[in-house]
C-alpha cells in the first residue's frame, strides 16, 4: 500500500466543508475523492487556490472513502511527502497534524493542514516592447524569459507567440504578456528555473511585464491599444544592428515617449550579424535622433557596467536613456539588460496603496468561467478592493457603455499575478471576477471605480476633450477624422479646434506641442480625465500622441 493510495485530499472551500471528521472515534467511511487527476504537487497547488489559501490531506483513507489507517512508519513516510510537495510549490507549509489511532488496531488517521506562506511583498514594473518589423522584439523576450539562445532562425520567438499564422509569418500580430521576475536576493526568475508563470510570481519580490507588441503597420490598431491600454511604466524600443538608418517608425516610438513624459530604454538586437561600419553609423544616427527628440537625457551605452541601481534610478527619472546591445543568438547583453529592470521601480506618485485613495481599475481583457462568470483582467490605477467588496466598504461602478452609463457592480473574488489574495492595491495588476447588478456588456476599456467618483479629480463622462499632443504625421487641419485611443478601447473622432500649446509640455521634451479640441463621433461617450494618455491614428499611420488637459 503506497502513500498515494491512502492520501486523501479534500475540498475545504467555503462552499464544500466537510462535516464528518476522520478523527471522530467510529468514522469508517468518507465521500470518494473524485479528482483523481495531476501530479500531487500540481493538486495540492489547485487545492490552495480552492480553499483561499488553504488545503486539508486526510492520511489512511482510500480514495474510495474506506478508513483503513496506516501504520507509524507509513505516517512517517506521509508527512515527508507531503512536506515535499510543499518545497516544491516553495510556497507552502504544513501548519497543524492532527491524528487518531483506530480501536481495532494500531493504525492511525490524520488530518494534516497545509496553507500558503504569507505572500511577499511585491512590486511590478510593465515594459512596453516597441520596435519596427523584423526588429527581433519577440526573440529578445523569449531570450529574457526562457533563458535559451535563438538559433538564428527565430526559435526563442516560438515560446511567445499566441495563433498559428505567427508561428507560420514569424510575425505577431496581438498583444502578448511574458514575465521576468526577481527573488529578494536579486536572483532572476524565468522558465529556466521555474515550470509556470505562476511558480516564478510566488518565488518573486519584483515581476517585469513585458508587453510585446506588433511591428507591421496593418496591426497598428493593435500596438496603439498596448500603449493606452495596458499602463506601461517604460518604454524599450527595439533596433535591429544590422539596419540602414534609425526608421520612420523607430523615430515615431522615440517620439511617443517623449510626447507621454515615459522612461525609454533601446535594445539594439541582433549583434551577431553587424558590421562594424553599419552599427558605427546606426549608432551615430540614434544618438543624434534621441538628443533631438530629448535632449535633456543623458544617453548610456550599457557594456559590462556594476552601477546598475543607479542607472536604473536615472532611467525612471527620465535624466538618462540606457542603451544596451544584444544578440539572441550568443545571449550577449542579457545581464546588463536584466540587471536594470530588476533594479527599476515604478514611479509611485499616481497611487496610493493605503486605501486613502479611491479605488479605480482599467479593464484590459476579458473571459468568462462558466463557475466564475465574467473575469476581467488590468491594472490597479489606485486605491485597494477587497473580495466581496471595496476595501473601504466604498461602492462600486463600472462603466461606461456607449451612452456614458455606469452600474453598481461586486467583485467576488481576486487574483493578482495569477494566484488567489483577498485584495488588489494599487500599483499591481490583477484578475477581477466582476458581477454588475444590472444588466451591462462589460467590454475591453470599461472602469472599476468607487461611485462617489466619476466626477472627482476633473474625471467627466463627455463625448469632447482637449489634449496637449506631440503631431507625428503632416499637419493637422479642422475637421479632420482620427481614430483615438482611449484606455482599452478607440473611438472614430474628429479634430474640433486647433491650437498651440506648451503649459504641459512633458520635461525634457524638445518637440512641439498643440492643443486640441476633439470630439468622439456618433454620440459616444468616454470616462475622461486630465493626464490620461491618448493616441490616435489615421488608417496605417500614426497621428499623434499626448495626453488630455481637460473633458469638456
Amino acid at each position: 500500500m503506497t502513500t498515494r493510495d491512502t492520501m486523501y485530499s479534500e475540498d475545504i472551500s467555503d462552499s464544500h466543508k466537510h462535516v464528518v471528521s476522520v478523527l471522530q472515534d467510529g468514522v469508517t467511511k468518507l465521500p470518494p475523492e473524485l479528482d483523481e487527476a495531476g501530479n500531487v504537487e500540481y493538486k495540492l497547488q489547485w487545492r490552495l487556490a480552492e480553499g483561499d489559501g488553504h488545503a486539508l490531506y486526510i492520511v489512511g483513507v482510500h480514495d474510495n472513502g474506506d478508513v483503513v489507517g496506516i501504520s507509524d512508519e507509513e505516517f512517517e513516510h506521509t508527512i515527508d511527502t507531503l512536506e515535499n510537495m510543499a518545497q516544491q510549490l516553495d510556497n507552502a507549509r504544513i501548519v497543524s497534524i492532527k491524528k487518531r489511532v483506530l480501536h481495532d488496531s494500531e493504525r492511525v488517521v490524520a488530518e494534516v493542514r497545509l496553507a500558503q506562506k504569507a505572500p511577499l511583498p511585491q512590486t511590478e514594473l510593465r515594459v512596453a516592447v516597441l520596435g519596427d518589423y523584423g526588429a527581433g522584439k519577440s526573440t529578445v523576450l523569449g531570450c529574457l524569459t526562457h533563458g535559451e539562445a535563438d538559433d538564428g532562425r527565430g526559435k526563442a520567438r516560438l515560446n511567445l507567440m499566441r495563433h498559428q499564422h505567427e508561428l507560420e509569418s514569424g510575425h505577431t500580430s496581438s498583444i502578448t504578456l511574458s514575465t521576468v521576475g526577481f527573488d529578494g536576493d536579486g536572483r532572476v526568475q524565468n522558465y529556466t528555473n521555474n515550470r509556470s508563470a505562476e511558480h516564478i510570481f510566488q518565488r518573486s519580490q519584483h515581476v517585469v511585464t513585458f508587453i510585446d507588441t506588433c511591428g507591421h503597420a496593418k496591426h497598428l490598431k493593435t500596438t496603439a491599444r498596448a500603449l493606452t491600454g495596458y499602463s506601461p511604466h517604460v518604454f524599450c524600443v527595439v533596433i535591429p544592428a544590422d539596419a540602414v538608418e534609425v526608421s520612420t517608425t523607430t523615430r515615431e516610438y522615440i517620439q511617443i515617449a517623449a510626447a507621454l513624459g515615459m522612461p525609454l530604454m533601446v535594445a539594439v538586437s541582433k549583434m551577431d550579424i553587424a558590421d562594424k561600419a553599419g552599427f558605427a553609423a546606426l549608432m551615430h544616427e540614434l544618438l543624434g535622433t534621441l538628443d533631438a527628440v530629448l535632449p535633456e537625457r543623458s544617453k548610456c551605452i550599457v557594456v559590462n557596467v556594476d552601477e546598475h541601481q543607479s542607472l536604473a534610478d536615472d532611467m525612471m527619472r527620465m535624466s538618462v536613456v540606457p542603451i544596451f546591445t544584444t544578440s539572441a543568438v550568443r545571449t550577449l547583453g542579457f545581464g546588463d539588460l536584466t540587471a536594470v529592470l530588476g533594479k527599476s521601480l515604478a514611479k509611485r506618485v499616481a497611487y496610493s496603496t493605503d486605501g486613502v485613495k479611491p479605488f479605480e481599475f482599467h479593464i484590459e481583457h476579458l473571459y468568462s468561467i462558466d463557475t466564475v462568470g465574467t473575469v476581467a483582467t488590468g491594472w490597479v490605477h489606485s486605491g485597494a478592493v477587497a473580495a466581496g467588496g471595496a476595501a473601504d466598504t466604498q461602492q462600486l461602478v463600472i462603466g461606461p457603455d456607449s451612452s456614458g452609463n455606469f452600474v453598481e457592480a461586486d467583485v467576488s473574488s481576486i487574483h493578482t499575478l495569477r494566484t488567489p489574495t483577498e485584495s488588489a492595491k494599487a500599483g499591481m495588476s490583477a484578475s477581477l471576477a466582476i458581477q454588475p447588478r444590472s444588466p451591462i456588456t462589460i467590454q475591453k476599456g470599461m472602469v472599476v471605480l468607487g461611485a462617489d467618483q466619476l466626477e472627482a479629480g476633473g474625471r467627466r463622462i463627455s463625448s469632447e476633450f482637449t489634449a496637449t499632443v506631440t503631431v507625428l504625421c503632416s499637419d493637422l487641419v479642422k475637421m479632420q477624422a482620427v481614430v483615438v485611443h482611449i484606455r482599452s478601447t478607440y473611438h472614430l473622432a474628429t479634430i474640433v479646434d486647433i491650437g498651440s500649446s506648451t503649459e504641459l509640455q512633458p520635461p525634457g521634451c524638445a518637440q512641439a506641442t498643440t492643443g486640441l479640441r476633439l470630439r468622439l463621433s456618433g454620440n459616444v461617450r468616454e470616462l475622461i480625465y486630465p493626464g490620461m494618455p491618448v493616441v490616435a491614428r489615421d488608417g496605417r499611420s500614426l497621428t499623434f500622441a499626448g495626453r488630455v488637459t481637460a473633458a469638456m
